[in-house]
């Protein structure tokens, strides 16, 4: 594997991050958030905007912003996350550095989305996403809409694929380890992008998902879903995040690139471990992918808002 660094607790989350929104229908997950900022933090350079979409509560967006982008303009479907998000995180007096508006980026036009901005977001310009992932049942997606990625955990990724390719820029993208992660990557790479960098993050399945997790293990019956049994407790997964380069449509494959079967061993390796460090990760590399490889080790909020 590549050389593994580890990050044990929380970075980029301020201390007002960890309290949950009063709304239960405004999504509240901190490791997913988490792991979302060190995708971004990965791509973002000096000078740089941030369009997230499906931005939440906002505090990615904020995040984000202290990581070092200049300027974080979050899209999100729902109302109530809208408000929540403008009343907590967006910039005040005329400081656009933290923007928020409410659309839907799977039936906006990318220049659409772009007009959501109260002014133009300058280049570098930087696309990322931590979309609802968990492969859910039509019957269970009805009831819980914001995890549900469909039937492979895939549903969100062809538009926000699509945005990013549209505007040539680089992109983050946070899946679940049960997420289909061989397509996600194919999807990638038939896009024109490469995986620079994977953060992984170990987390418990939610009560939901525990109660309807039908799909996900056929996923994992048919080889294209990856949970973790230590023997303590209910199975886990991993939130994957994916850094990607922007390398355009007529990009070949390059020595060292990361494949979707290269992933599947990549998540296969990790859960084999005994801790949430995820020491079985240092071993030689599947495919001689020298991308970079982090895993968080994160406590799971008490409290999980998923609607």
């Amino acid at each position: 594997m590549p050389t593994v660094s580890r990050v044990l607790g929380y970075q980029h989350l301020a201390d007002g991050d960890f309290a949950p929104p009063a709304s239960p229908r405004v999504f509240f997950e901190p490791a997913d958030t988490e792991t979302g900022v060190w995708v971004a933090r990965d791509l973002i350079t000096e000078g740089c905007s941030v369009l997230d979409l499906g931005s939440g509560s906002g505090a990615a967006a904020a995040a984000m912003a202290r990581a070092g982008a200049a300027r974080v303009h979050g899209v999100d479907a729902g109302t109530e996350s809208v408000a929540w998000a403008t009343e907590h995180y967006a910039s005040r007096d005329g400081d656009l550095q933290v923007t928020l508006a409410q659309g839907d980026f799977a039936l906006l036009s990318t220049a659409q989305l772009l007009s959501t901005a109260p002014a133009p977001l300058t280049r570098p310009l930087v696309v990322t996403s931590n979309p609802p992932y968990v492969p859910l049942t039509p019957q269970a997606a009805a009831r819980r809409r914001s995890i549900s990625g469909g039937a492979d955990g895939l549903t969100w990724a062809p538009a926000i694929i699509g945005h990013a390719r549209a505007l040539r820029c680089d992109m983050g993208l946070t899946i679940g380890s049960y997420s289909t992660p061989r397509t996600a990557v194919r999807l990638l790479r038939s896009a024109g992008y490469r995986v620079d960098s994977v953060t992984l993050c170990p987390l418990p399945l939610g009560e939901f998902t525990l109660s309807h997790r039908e799909q996900v293990l056929a996923l994992e019956r048919s080889g294209e879903a990856v949970l973790w049994r230590t023997g303590h407790g209910p199975p886990a997964y991993f939130i994957v995040g994916l850094a990607c380069r922007w390398a355009g449509p007529d990009a070949g494959r390059a020595r060292g690139d990361l494949t979707g079967d290269g992933l599947l061993h990549l998540l296969r390796t990790a859960a084999r471990s005994h801790t949430s460090r995820l020491e079985a990760l240092d071993e030689p590399a599947p495919d001689g992918w020298t991308g970079r490889l982090r895993v968080l080790d994160l406590p799971a909020a008490t409290v999980r808002h998923h609607w």
